[in-house]
């Protein structure tokens, strides 16, 4: 497999020693060929370029140019062997002749025309066959005459015209015409004639059996060339085919949809109907239709459970259904003038499928938790108005009444049932407005009371000076040690690898230095201890992708070039520059031939690329032409 170079190679004037072309044995065999790319081509042994448009053969011009006199040429050649220059003339010796009337003879010689020993003549024949081929010699004359003085013929210098004389015709449009030609066929006379009298014709059109008068008698204008014309158009009931007009018998616009609606049927009204011996449309009368139809009387007509029946035997008789507006057994529920209906009240715990009464489920109801609202537990007022603990107005109370306490207080001026916010009291007793009692109550308290040494409650705590800090935040109280000696008497003993260090009084101080590639840093009450790792290399696997808050990428000029930020903390972190790192670049894909594959691209460290200004932690490469993200992966040594 060939190395990929992503980028331009500069061998500085150094020489390609023991170097060969690519070879191919023809052009398609390169692909995506760029300007400049050659190859050598095997098939037919020559070096091939490629101009951005074309493959052409390299030297494939004239090698070799030599440039011998012949018999009337003389190549005065100049110049050099290398770049021979040549101005060829004709060799013949000049004669005495003027140059306008001389040729060159085959003996080297200027002659004149006169001197070409023979005859020369031409030949003429008319185009229609008829005469004889003819030969003219050089002394002699061509005539052309008009054998029936219908052509004009005559000529300027060597030119000849071949016309058509006048006939004393006007030349124009002529309507009605009046011709007179000769016996050459050429108009001699022509005049405009006169139009004949055409008079109008009157044409009377009536409608014939089933169809209205079309309009009575008009007049047609014949001098006008007027004309007739017959439509026919589809009409209610009617469609119009290509080649005949049909009753319409489908369709949202049949025969029967256009007709006129009727309000009743009498006996002697008609209707269409097809006849099924013969499939023809034909009429019949209602009456007739009806005394078609099979005859019979309703002899009866029985009750049911909930219907009884009036005058059952007779042909009207009446359907009563059997309901009431009170509670009635075996009857159907008819709502009274009010619209309510009534049932039984089904007994209480009852859970089968019978109707619930409105009395059914105040029952069920009883006892049930009902919010009501909040009330000051001081003064008994309840949160949008009317009073729970106080007065002879105070409000009625129902078993399951539910209220919350939003402001403390003793209930109902008790100072042994203090209530806070969040406390609840549940009504376990119902007493009319006025007549209620705390004993009524059940109190419900949400563990919300000031805390003792016994009881879990409402606490606080304070600090003391010198010993205990206290800080509170959002409810949360932080306690900070504040003696970090004398009085509290605490030893510490700290093991390491190479002993124990031990602080085995109030004064003592334990040191932690650093060394090596630990460093330490002291800021107020924080210690930080930083390890960095500067004993050997560290690798990184950075992939160009400019998504990454770490790599950055731009392309111009046909150069793409990444920038990776190795001082990122995602790469080797704070301080590192890119002149210390080391960089491979691998095709990316995971997968296929060119997968982990080393390619090489121009490489540059800390100045700013790639869109970015990374400084002396831009770690940047560059590839020719416009390179996608992720494509390739940069492996990144940091030698510390």
């Amino acid at each position: 497999m060939a190395i990929n170079f992503l980028n331009n190679v500069a061998l500085n004037k150094n020489e390609l020693r023991g170097a060969a072309i690519e070879n191919q044995p023809n052009d398609a065999s390169v692909p995506n060929p760029v300007s400049g790319q050659i190859y050598f081509n095997t098939t037919s042994d020559n070096l091939r370029i490629y101009t951005g448009a074309a493959w052409e053969e390299v030297g494939g011009g004239v090698e070799t140019l030599t440039i011998n006199p012949g018999t009337y040429v003389s190549p005065n050649s100049t110049g050099t062997a290398a770049n021979p220059i040549f101005a060829p003339d004709l060799s013949a010796v000049d004669g005495s002749v003027a140059a306008n009337e001389r040729f060159l003879t085959k003996s080297n010689k200027w002659a004149t025309v006169a001197s070409i020993p023979g005859t020369y003549t031409w030949k003429i024949l008319t185009n229609s066959g008829a005469g004889a081929l003819a030969t003219v010699g050089s002394a002699d004359t061509v005539t052309f005459t008009s054998g029936n003085s219908t052509l004009d013929i005559t000529n300027s210098g060597l030119s000849i015209s071949i016309g058509m004389p006048a006939t004393g015709v006007t030349a124009g449009s002529y309507t009605l015409t009046s011709l007179t030609v000769d016996a050459y066929g050429r108009i001699t006379a022509a005049s405009s004639g006169t139009p004949p009298v055409i008079s109008d014709a009157t044409i009377t059109l009536t409608g014939g059996s089933g169809l209205a008068n079309a309009g009575g008698a008009f007049t047609l204008n014949q001098a006008a060339d007027e004309t007739i014309n017959f439509e026919v158009g589809a009409g209610a009931g009617i469609q119009v085919n290509a080649n005949d007009v049909a009753i319409d018998y489908a369709g949202a616009n049949n025969i029967i949809d256009s007709a006129s609606s009727g309000t009743n049927i009498d006996p002697a009204d008609k209707i269409l109907y097809e006849d099924g011996d013969d499939s023809t449309v034909k009429e019949i009368a209602v009456s007739s239709l009806i005394a078609l139809a099979p005859q019979g009387d309703v002899t009866g007509i029985d009750a049911g459970t909930y219907i009884s029946i009036d005058d059952p035997n007779t042909a009207t008789p009446t359907v009563n259904a059997l309901g009431t507006e009170s509670v009635t057994a075996s009857r159907l529920v008819a709502r009274d003038s009010n619209g309510y209906g009534y049932v039984e009240t089904p007994n209480s715990g009852d859970s089968t499928t019978k109707i619930a009464t409105t009395a059914f489920v105040q029952g069920a109801l009883t006892g049930l938790l009902e919010f009501k609202g909040g009330f000051n537990a001081s003064t008994g007022a309840i949160v949008g108005g009317g009073n729970l603990t106080s007065g002879g107005s105070r409000v009625a109370i129902a078993v399951g009444d539910y209220y919350v306490v939003t402001v403390a207080g003793d209930f109902f001026g008790n100072a042994a049932t203090p209530l806070t916010p969040g406390d609840s009291v549940i009504v376990q007793t119902a007493a009319a407005a006025g007549a209620s009692v705390e004993g009524d109550f059940v109190v419900v308290q949400s563990d919300t009371d000031l805390a003792t040494a016994t009881t879990i409650g409402i606490g606080n705590v304070n600090e003391t000076a010198n010993q205990i800090g206290v800080a509170y935040s959002n409810g949360t109280a932080t306690l900070t040690n504040l003696d970090r000696g004398s009085s509290q008497n605490i030893f510490k003993n700290v093991l390491s690898d190479s002993g124990t260090a031990v602080a085995d009084n109030n004064n003592d101080t334990l040191a932690i230095v650093g060394a090596g590639s630990v460093s330490t840093a002291v800021s107020g009450d924080v210690l930080t201890i930083t390890g960095v790792d500067n004993q050997g290399a560290i690798g990184k696997s950075v992939l160009l992708n400019s998504a990454l808050a770490y790599v950055s990428a731009s392309t111009s000029g046909g150069i793409t070039t990444f920038a990776v930020n190795v001082a990122d903390s995602s790469v080797f972190g704070s301080g590192v520059t890119a002149i210390d790192v080391k960089c491979e670049v691998i095709d990316a894909s995971t997968s296929g031939a060119t997968a982990g594959q080393t390619v090489y691209a121009d490489i540059t460290r800390g100045i700013d690329a790639g869109g970015a200004t990374y400084g002396t932690a831009s770690l940047n490469i560059a590839f020719t032409g416009t390179v996608s993200s992720s494509v390739y992966r940069v492996l990144l040594t940091y030698l510390g």
